[in-house]
């Protein structure tokens, strides 16, 4: 279990692998020579959190003999929600002001999707090709791992 995800065991091993995953995703987005099947990493970092995550939920069970959703939410959103708030407002400041008002709209669905870690299910029904040119202007496409990671 990592301790970033509640649990009492920390896995350098495991986190440092997560670490490692996410340097090819960001080399394959830079446009790095080599790197265009980069994005595999995010495949393995859902393994590795799924791991991390199903390990802490048995473990809570063995323990208790049930699982506290709430308490494990509160974690999660303790740990993961300041960064996100941020991040959309920073995006969506940075959107509002640098892009032409056509796209605004779009965008602020992706921000309050993603504020609800449902833009993996917002950029499906709208259709949006994440390898297609029209996603390279998204600057909120890359959360839709985010969604994945909590409906899992």
């Amino acid at each position: 279990m990592s301790a970033a995800a509640g649990g009492g065991d920390y896995r350098p091993d495991i986190e440092g692998l997560r670490a490692l995953v996410v340097c090819p995703v960001v080399a394959c987005h830079a446009g790095a020579p080599g790197m265009a099947g980069g994005f595999i990493g995010v495949d393995v970092f859902f393994v590795l959190s799924g791991f991390l995550i199903t390990r802490l939920l048995v473990a809570e069970h063995r323990r208790s003999g049930g699982i506290d959703w709430a308490r494990f939410y509160a974690r999660r959103f303790r740990r993961l929600l300041p960064a996100l708030l941020l991040m959309l407002a920073v995006t969506a400041l940075a959107a509002l002001l640098l892009l032409p008002p056509h796209l605004q709209g779009d965008h602020a669905m992706a921000a309050a999707s993603s504020a609800l870690w449902l833009s993996n299910l917002h950029f499906l029904t709208a259709a949006v090709d994440y390898f297609g040119p029209a996603a390279a202007g998204n600057p909120f496409l890359h959360t839709w791992s985010l969604g994945v990671e909590e409906q899992f």
